[in-house]
C-alpha cells in the first residue's frame, strides 16, 4: 500500500471516530423509586406514560449488618401495578462485606436472591448498589458471581458504579456485572457543611471522568431530580431532614437566613419535622438545578463512545418533579 493510499484510510478512518462519537445517541428513559411503599400517585403515574418511560429500577429492599447477621430491611411493600419493566435493586451496606467471611457470602446471595423473589420473580434485571472499598472489593465480587451462578443464564445483572470507581478504576476494580450504572448525584462530601453543594457539583463530576471511555463494561447514566436539606451541629453534619421544602424552613420563625445562600440557622430549641434542633444549628438546603445537570448530561453523552444507553431520573417523586417542567423533562431525556 503506497503512502497516498495509506493516508487516506487513516483518514477513514478518522472521519468515522468523529462521526461515531458526535451522533446522536440512542437514549433509553428510566426512573428510579427509592420508597418503602410503591403506590403511584395519578400525577406519577401520568409522568411514567407521557415521558415514555421502559424502565424503574424500584428499591426492593436494603441488606445491613444485625448483630452478627445480614438481614433484609425496608422491605418494599408494591400496590401499583405498572407497564414497565420493574428491576429489582438491592442497597447492600459495605459493612456487610467489612463483617461477612468468604463463607458466609455464599448464604447471602442465597438470602438476597430469596428476598428478591418473595417480592417478584418476574423480572429479567437485578441490580445491586454498593458502594465498594479497596478492602471489601474481593467479597462483594465474588458475592455477584454467586449470584449470577444461583440465576437463569439469561439473567442480566447491573451495578451502580461512583465517580472516584471510575477514576480510579484500576485499584477498585470493575464488577462482574453485564452494565454498570454512573450515580451522578451526591457527587459532594455531604459531611461537611462548606461544601457548596454536596448534591450535584458539574465541576467535580467532569473531573472524575477522564477514564470514561476506558471503562470495560457499559455504563448508563442516573442523574438528579431532587431537593434535600441536611442539619450541621457545631459545624458537624447532624442529619438529613425528610421530606423537607425551602419554603418550609422560611416561614418557620424558628429558622433565619444566613448571608451563605441557602442556609438557615436555629435561633432557638426547636422540634422540627419530629426532629429536636438546638440554637446555632444549622441547616442547608440544596437542589439540583436543571440547566448544570442537564449540560453535565450533554457532555457525558458527548464522551462516552456506546450509540446506545439509558438515561435514569432520580428520583420519581411528585413533591420532587413539581419543580421541573415538562419541557424541562422532555430536554434531559434527549441529546442536546
Amino acid at each position: 500500500m503506497d503512502l497516498k493510499r495509506i493516508f487516506y484510510f487513516l483518514l477513514v478512518l478518522l472521519f468515522a471516530s468523529c462521526k461515531s462519537e458526535n451522533a446522536p445517541k440512542d437514549l433509553q428513559r428510566a426512573v428510579y423509586f427509592w420508597k418503602t411503599n410503591f403506590e403511584l400517585s395519578q400525577k406519577e403515574k401520568v409522568f411514567l406514560e407521557e415521558n415514555e418511560i421502559k424502565k424503574i429500577y424500584l428499591r426492593f429492599f436494603d441488606v445491613d449488618m444485625l448483630q452478627n447477621e445480614a438481614i433484609p430491611k425496608g422491605i418494599v411493600s408494591i400496590k401499583t401495578k405498572v407497564n414497565q419493566e420493574i428491576v429489582p435493586t438491592v442497597f447492600i451496606t459495605n459493612r456487610v462485606f467489612e463483617r461477612l467471611k468468604f463463607e458466609q457470602i455464599e448464604v447471602l446471595s442465597t438470602n438476597v436472591l430469596g428476598q428478591i423473589n418473595k417480592i417478584s420473580n418476574a423480572h429479567k434485571e437485578i441490580q445491586f448498589d454498593c458502594d465498594w472499598t479497596l478492602s471489601t472489593k474481593n467479597k462483594y465480587f465474588f458475592f455477584l458471581e454467586n449470584i449470577k451462578e444461583k440465576s437463569p443464564k439469561s439473567m442480566k445483572f447491573s451495578a451502580t458504579i461512583r465517580l472516584h470507581q471510575i477514576k480510579f478504576y484500576e485499584k477498585t476494580g470493575i464488577p462482574p456485572v453485564d452494565e454498570g450504572v454512573l450515580m451522578l448525584y451526591n457527587t459532594g462530601d455531604w459531611r461537611k457543611l462548606s461544601a457548596e453543594n454536596s448534591l450535584f457539583d458539574a465541576q467535580t463530576t467532569m473531573n472524575y471522568l477522564d477514564n470514561l471511555s476506558e471503562y470495560r463494561i457499559n455504563l448508563t447514566f442516573a442523574f438528579p431530580f431532587f431537593q434535600q436539606v441536611l442539619a450541621y451541629r457545631n459545624g458537624i453534619f447532624y442529619t438529613f431532614i425528610k421530606n423537607c421544602t425551602l419554603s418550609e424552613i422560611k416561614v418557620n420563625e424558628a429558622f433565619e437566613k444566613t448571608k451563605t445562600e441557602n442556609q438557615f440557622l436555629c435561633k432557638k430549641d426547636v422540634q422540627f419535622k419530629n426532629i429536636s434542633f438546638r440554637e446555632n444549628d444549622i441547616l442547608k438546603f440544596e437542589n439540583s438545578e436543571f440547566e448544570k445537570v442537564n449540560k453535565t448530561k450533554n457532555r457525558i453523552l458527548q464522551k462516552t463512545k456506546a450509540l446506545k444507553t439509558t438515561i435514569i431520573l432520580y428520583h420519581l417523586d411528585e413533591k420532587s418533579l413539581s419543580n421541573y417542567n415538562q419541557r424541562q423533562i422532555q430536554e434531559f431525556f434527549s441529546q442536546n
